[in-house]
């Protein structure tokens, strides 16, 4: 998905809740193949980017915190974020606000129902000269 100058409109909400949002699809694999690999691996990983400009990622380096990281949401509506289930950064390059970059999060778990990813909460954007978009990689079980 491509940078937007996405509209902040009321509180913040999940990105398929934002109009023109989206819930993240896996249509080329059918419930019986995501079945079996669940069946037949001990783990799964799956990385999510965030591209930026002028927008916090996951770190936010204006105010020392993570008040303004993104959440990703697991197949189980279950949420990786910086309070709980903290995804691994591999690259936070969102963290100035003064920019165009990427953040990298990497999940990792062994609670296989938890991926493949399906949403995320964006939450600093909607000033002008602010846009985001992102990325999805491939769910990899192992």
């Amino acid at each position: 998905m491509p940078n937007i100058p996405w509209l902040k409109e009321g509180s913040i909400k999940w990105f398929s809740n934002l109009r023109g949002g989206f819930k993240f699809t896996y249509d080329n694999v059918g419930i019986v193949q995501m079945t079996f690999l669940r069946l037949m691996h001990a783990e799964a990983r799956q990385n999510f980017t965030y591209t930026c400009i002028n927008s916090v990622g996951w770190y936010n380096l204006e105010n020392y915190s993570h008040g303004l990281s993104i959440s990703i949401m697991g197949s189980n509506e279950q949420a990786f974020g910086s309070e709980s289930n903290q995804p691994t950064v591999i690259y936070d390059g969102c963290r100035s606000r003064h920019s165009y970059s990427k953040t990298v999060l990497e999940v990792v778990t062994s609670k296989l129902h938890q991926l493949p990813l399906v949403d995320f909460l964006p939450q600093d954007y909607g000033l002008p000269n602010q846009a985001f978009g992102f990325e999805l990689g491939p769910v990899c079980f192992t």
